[in-house]
C-alpha cells in the first residue's frame, strides 16, 4: 500500500509537520505529537506483531489496514530488553516506510513470564545507571536516524503482572528507597522513567513523544498503588495513555462492558494530570464468551469514546492479537474473530473524526 507524502502545512500560525510518508523531518527542532483539534481522534493499533510483540513486518500493517479499510496513524511494538537494549532501527523503518508513526514500548524484562520480580533489568538498576551506556547509544542512534517516535516505557506499572510493577519494587514500604514519605514501589518506577528521559535529553534527542501508560485497574487497588504516584510529572511526559480490556478469554469469570470498566477507574486516571492529552493505548475484548457479545462491546466502546464519556480520549489504539491461555482457552482479540465484530468496528472507524495521520509540532 503506497501512501502519498503529505506536505508541510501551516495551521493557526503554528508550523505543523505531517510525517506520514515523510522521510526528511526537519533537524534540530523539538518534535512532539500534537493533540488533535476539536473532536478528532488519532487511530492507531497493535497490528498483530506476534506473541513477543516485536515481529514487525510491513505485511502485518498492510493486512490490518486492509482488514479495517482504514490507514493507521501509528503502529506499536515492544522492544524486549532480553533481546538487547539497542535502537530497533529495522522495525522503526518498516513502520515509518509504511506511512505510520512507530510507537516503541521499552520493556525492561529478561523473560515474558508474568507475576515475577525482574532482577536483571530492575528499576533500581536503571536508576543506578547500570544501563546508561546502552541507553545513550539508543538515544544517539535515534537522534541520528531523526524519525519522529512515540515511546512508552514499562507499561501498566500499577498492575501486578509485570516485573517492573510497584508491587515487586517496594510496594507500600517507605524506608527502602528515596523519600521517606513516598511509597517505594511507585517512587522507583517514577525515578527510573525520569532517569531515562533525562538521559535522552542530555543526548539532545528532540523528536520523541513520551507516554505514561497505567492500567485502568490498579491491582491491588490500594492508596499506595494509584497511577498518579507513578507519574514522572508534566515536565517529563507528553501524553497519558491507558489500557482497558474486557474479558480476555472465554474462561474469564466476568463480562463487563467498556463503559462499565471505564466508570470504575476513570477518576484515578484523570488525577494524573490536568494538562496532558489522554490516549486509549490498548483496548480489546475476546470473542465467544458465554456471557457477552464482542460486537456489542465494540459498539459500546465507540459510543463511549465518541461521547467523551468520563475521559476525552484524543487517540485510540486497538490490540489486534489472538493467543492461547495456559488453560487452553483461546483469547480472540483479533477483529476478524467474527464477521459481526469486524463489521461493527469498521462501521465506526470509518468516521472521519478518526484520523489516519499524526501531526507534530516544532
Amino acid at each position: 500500500m503506497k501512501h502519498i507524502q503529505k506536505p508541510i502545512r501551516y495551521l493557526m500560525g503554528v508550523l505543523l509537520l505531517s510525517f506520514v510518508g515523510c522521510n526528511n523531518p526537519i533537524e534540530d527542532q523539538e518534535v512532539k505529537l500534537l493533540s488533535p483539534t476539536g473532536d478528532e481522534i488519532y487511530f492507531g493499533a497493535f497490528p498483530d506483531f506476534g506473541g513477543p510483540e516485536d515481529l514487525v513486518s510491513a505485511q502485518k500493517i498492510i493486512d490490518f489496514e486492509n482488514l479495517v479499510n482504514k490507514k493507521i496513524a501509528w503502529a506499536c511494538f515492544s522492544q524486549n530488553w532480553y533481546n538487547g537494549i539497542t535502537y530497533p532501527k529495522e522495525s522503526i523503518h518498516i513502520i515509518h516506510d509504511q506511512g505510520s508513526i512507530p510507537l516503541v514500548r521499552l520493556l525492561p524484562r529478561s523473560t515474558q513470564d508474568e507475576f515475577v520480580q525482574e532482577e536483571q533489568f530492575s528499576l533500581q538498576h536503571i536508576i543506578d545507571g547500570v544501563f546508561d551506556p546502552q541507553l545513550r547509544q539508543w538515544a544517539q542512534a535515534a537522534k541520528a536516524d531523526n524519525i519522529p517516535l512515540l515511546v512508552d516505557f514499562a507499561v501498566e506499572p500499577n498492575g501486578n503482572w509485570f516485573g517492573w510493577s510497584g508491587i515487586f519494587n517496594g510496594a507500600d514500604t517507605k524506608d527502602g528507597y528515596g523519600d521517606p514519605n513516598y511509597y517505594d514501589g511507585p517512587e522507583r518506577y517514577r525515578d527510573a522513567y525520569r532517569h531515562i528521559i533525562e538521559l535522552f535529553n542530555e543526548e539532545g534527542v528532540e523528536h520523541i513523544t513520551w507516554f505514561f501508560h497505567p492500567d485502568i485497574h490498579s491491582l491491588p487497588d490500594e492508596p499506595w498503588n494509584q497511577p498518579k504516584l507513578y507519574y514522572p510529572g508534566d515536565a517529563y511526559i507528553d501524553w497519558i495513555g491507558i489500557s482497558l480490556y474486557g474479558a480476555m478469554s472465554p474462561d474469564d469469570e466476568n463480562w463487563e462492558m467498556f463503559d462499565e470498566i471505564l466508570a470504575q477507574g476513570y477518576r484515578s486516571i484523570l488525577d494524573i494530570s490536568t494538562e496532558k492529552p489522554f490516549a486509549l493505548l490498548e483496548f480489546g475484548v475476546t470473542d465467544h464468551h458465554p456471557d457477552g457479545d464482542k460486537a456489542l462491546w465494540i459498539e459500546n466502546a465507540f459510543e463511549s469514546i465518541l461521547a467523551k464519556e468520563y475521559i476525552d480520549f484524543k487517540a485510540i489504539s486497538y490490540w489486534h492479537e489472538n493467543w492461547t491461555e495456559e488453560s487452553g482457552a483461546q483469547a480472540t482479540l483479533r477483529l476478524d474473530s467474527s464477521p459481526e465484530a469486524l463489521e461493527m468496528f469498521k462501521s465506526y472507524i470509518q468516521n472521519p473524526l478518526f484520523l489516519s495521520q499524526g501531526y507534530f509540532s516544532e
